[in-house]
């Protein structure tokens, strides 16, 4: 069994300027390794559809989305954010991040079903004493761990739990008109996301900061990196009691 990146967004939030409108395309065009996009006239997204990634640029923000498209590591969602950092901020004259975003959807499939990953689950992040038991819930049918906390200078919103692959659309919510084909975009879920996994642990990880210097972005992305591959495979040890395959 490998723990698998299911979905990552890379979104940045920044004050508008006049500057954009004149900038937009030439900036786009300067990214690599997309080849459709679509534009309102105010906003432009770049995508690849046999990736099912996609990079959106508009006057007040822009995100990177990597979507229900699994991968072992986060190498290549690097490779792209770390070009897009590299050349939008200096193209649009960007000083200041107002908010910096980079979250992580992981899977750990399992050979138990649904009802047996609740019951562990349950048992490793939820108090279950005489009084719960007795005066609240009997027994759970479904379970989650979800706590917010900071580690160094990020926010993070950490959620862990079970989910049955037909919950798909709405543990992942996948934008697809911008990331999936257009063959692909009224396929019904069941067979649309059929290679998924029928049980497996979700572990949802928002690592997140407020009024970044644009020469500090760089930092803030190798920081939320690290935290998202530390903190999956210390889950997945913790819940299982094994080491996560997966770089």
């Amino acid at each position: 069994m490998a723990l698998n990146n299911y979905k990552t967004v890379f979104r940045a939030d920044y004050k508008p300027n006049l500057n954009y409108y004149s900038r937009m395309f030439d900036t786009a065009a300067q990214l690599t390794g997309y080849k459709d996009w679509v534009t309102t006239g105010l906003a432009i997204t770049l995508q690849d559809f046999d990736e099912r990634t996609s990079f959106t640029l508009a006057h007040n923000f822009l995100a990177y989305v990597r979507d229900v498209c699994p991968r072992e590591d986060l190498g290549d969602d690097a490779k792209r954010v770390a070009e897009i950092v590299e050349k939008v901020p200096k193209q649009l004259d960007i000083g200041k991040f107002q908010r910096l975003g980079f979250r992580c959807w992981f899977l750990y499939p399992v050979e138990m079903n649904f009802e047996q990953l609740v019951f562990v689950v349950a048992d490793k992040f939820l108090l279950q004493n005489k009084e719960i038991k007795e005066g609240i819930c009997p027994a759970p049918t479904d379970a989650a761990y979800a706590v917010h906390f900071t580690e160094g200078s990020l926010k993070v919103v950490l959620r862990v739990g079970p989910m049955k692959r037909e919950e798909v659309d709405v543990q992942f919510q996948p934008d697809r008109n911008s990331n999936f084909a257009v063959k692909e975009r009224a396929l019904p879920s069941e067979e649309l996301f059929s290679n998924l996994p029928k049980a497996s642990l979700l572990i949802d990880i928002d690592a997140s900061q407020t009024e970044v210097q644009s020469n500090l972005l760089r930092k803030f992305l190798d920081d939320a990196q690290a935290l998202q591959v530390k903190l999956s495979k210390n889950i997945v040890q913790y819940v299982f009691g094994l080491r996560a395959k997966g770089k």
